[in-house]
């Protein structure tokens, strides 16, 4: 905002407490899905002219009885440029709550979920009520405090005493639309009326800061450590405190975005028992630790240092049969066409799988790879997404996918004799040459199993992708329908890097409908088959659906090319849209 040094003698006009701060508040970027499961992030909303965010409760009576005026505030400013959003950081509220509220008094307004408290305290917030206005870009707050702040009021910086229907509220927005803010000015705080915000775990924590050795440790080898260790895919191992302490700072970086823990699934829509749930209680501890400064703490022993890497990668003991992929020798540079094997199997008489493992040869390389049971000597190259009557889906490897998968109880994958596993690689240059020696472990199962279990592929093959430059939100969907009765077992929704959301649906025979899964923040990568925790039945006739978007903008940090027209294509850079459904059908072999 341009300086309003008539700020200072205005507090001595006006009767009101208000505060100017003498420098700038700022906050740091954070995420938080919303109560229909959409995602919001800060950064995302740099094309706004200012933020507006309304601290909701949904037991406070004074913050229900403003609603009109906020929709009002928001239908006045809205069309501007300024966006709108509601947060409820209430410790007494839950999701379901917070829907009544929105049904009952119609919000109109995406309400973020911060269950954690972790935003409201980023924010400074303290009541029910209390509007906070950030420029998106700075993350400059400039306005935090009161909905109708003394409307009328003395301006000292015009020849004129008093002007009605005005606030500092009011101004703070009308600069924002008419590209009169500056970030470096202070941060204007009035007054906010309603209901005291309370803090339980903050306060808690403010009395006793988090034991590292009996608190933080067990949340990391529990939740982190599987990924953060020596070879492991993450970035850095978490095998002492010093480690973690350095890494401190990023850490609550990618809490508050929430790009960590990854896989992160919509926790409101079933659940899944590779999605890397994190409870809010847990989020507090780690977050109120860092902020501490994530100190050692007292404990003689540190708990990191005694977890030991296991001796063997294969995650079940020896497979049955090690399938040996051909070496394959990857530049140092270039873009590399998918590498297509077929493999023969030496088996000679049909066998069951129980279980599989990929291991990669070299992880730096293999982004990706779908294995597939085919006949023997099959040479038709595969084309992701589609499946003809030759393949059957065995499994994959993708970032975050790399464990051994076993099918459900009584439900295995049936390899006759004389087939082959069929082998799409795709790789990617580091700027070193390497030479990759991937391996594929198959468990076989004791006895028959009931069920075949099956992977169907929903897309429409890329081919009706084209993606404007520069666009945020560009939506797509596809749906099947199963003819026979299937029970439902695992999903997995697959974009490339413009991939934004997907969120998979089924609709019954008697037209009622049910959410499966929603990924509200997609990641290339981490791409796991979330499994379910309670497989669905779905009745014959039942069709899924697959509906998602893409965001091909500068606000996508993984956008290889924001002026780009994208279509569809293998690689990465293209894009695809499909989602995998894994099940088996209810009818006994």
């Amino acid at each position: 905002m341009k300086k309003i040094s008539w700020v200072f003698s205005l507090l001595v006009a006006t009767l009101m407490t208000i505060e100017v701060s003498l420098a700038t508040d700022r906050v740091g970027n954070f995420a938080l899905l919303d109560h229909q499961g959409n995602y919001h992030q800060l950064r995302k909303y740099g094309d706004s002219k200012a933020l507006v965010i309304i601290s909701t409760a949904a037991s406070c009576i004074e913050n229900i009885e403003k609603l009109p005026k906020y929709r009002l505030l928001r239908t006045t400013w809205e069309r501007q440029g300024i966006s709108f959003l509601a947060i409820n950081s209430s410790s007494k509220d839950d999701l379901e709550s917070v829907r009544q509220m929105d049904m009952l008094h119609n919000v109109d307004l995406p309400i973020l979920m911060d269950s954690s408290q972790l935003v409201a305290e980023s924010l400074s917030l303290s009541k029910a009520g209390e509007i906070i206005v950030l420029e998106p870009k700075s993350f400059a707050v400039l306005y935090r405090g009161g909905l109708d702040i003394d409307p009328r009021r003395a301006r000292p910086d015009r020849n004129i005493t008093e002007v009605k229907g005005t606030s500092f509220l009011t101004d703070i927005l009308a600069a924002a639309v008419a590209g009169e803010l500056d970030s470096a000015d202070a941060t204007i705080e009035t007054p906010a009326v309603g209901c005291d915000l309370a803090f339980p775990m903050l306060d808690k924590h403010a009395m006793s800061t988090p034991d590292y050795a009996t608190e933080v440790a067990p949340i990391l080898e529990e939740k982190c450590v599987t990924c953060h260790i020596e070879g492991g895919i993450a970035p850095f191992a978490m095998d002492s405190h010093m480690m973690v302490q350095g890494w401190s700072p990023m850490m609550k970086e990618v809490i508050m975005t929430k790009r960590m823990p990854p896989a992160q699934v919509d926790p409101s829509i079933n659940h899944f028992t590779n999605a890397r749930y994190m409870e809010p209680n847990e989020l507090q501890t780690l977050v109120h630790w860092i902020d501490a400064g994530a100190p050692r703490g007292d404990g003689e022993v540190d708990p990191l240092t005694r977890i030991n890497k296991s001796e063997t990668l294969w995650e079940l003991g020896e497979p049955d049969y090690v399938v040996e992929v051909p070496a394959f020798a990857v530049p140092a540079t270039g873009v590399l066409d998918y590498e297509n094997v077929t493999i023969n199997l030496p088996f000679k008489q049909d066998v069951w799988v129980k279980s599989v493992q990929h291991i990669p040869g070299d992880r730096k390389v293999l982004h990706h790879l779908l294995s597939y049971i085919v006949p023997g000597d099959y040479e038709e190259r595969i084309v992701e997404g589609e499946n003809d009557s030759y393949r059957e889906f065995l499994e994959g490897y993708a970032p975050g996918k790399d464990e051994a998968v076993s099918y459900p109880d009584d439900a295995g994958m049936f390899i006759p004799s004389g087939s082959a596993v069929q082998m799409s690689l795709h790789y990617t240059t580091f700027g070193k040459e390497t030479v990759d020696r991937t391996r594929l472990g198959l468990y076989f199962a004791e006895e028959k199993p009931k069920f075949q279990y099956s992977t169907y592929s929903l897309s429409h093959g890329g081919r009706n992708i084209v993606i404007p430059p520069g666009e945020k939100e560009h939506k797509m969907s596809a749906s099947h329908v199963f003819e026979d009765e299937i029970m439902l077992h695992g999903l997995r929704p697959h974009m490339h890097y413009r991939g934004k959301h997907m969120r998979m649906s089924v609709v019954y025979p008697d037209g009622s409908k049910d959410d499966i899964i929603n990924v509200p923040d997609y990641n290339f990568a981490w791409q796991p088959t979330y499994r379910l925790s309670e497989p669905m039945l779905l009745p014959a006739g039942s069709r899924v659906m697959v509906e998602g978007a893409f965001d091909n903008s500068h606000y996508n940090l993984g956008n290889p090319d924001p002026d780009a027209e994208v279509r569809g294509g293998a690689q990465s850079w293209d894009e695809m849209f499909i989602g995998y459904f894994s099940y088996h059908k209810t009818e006994v072999n």
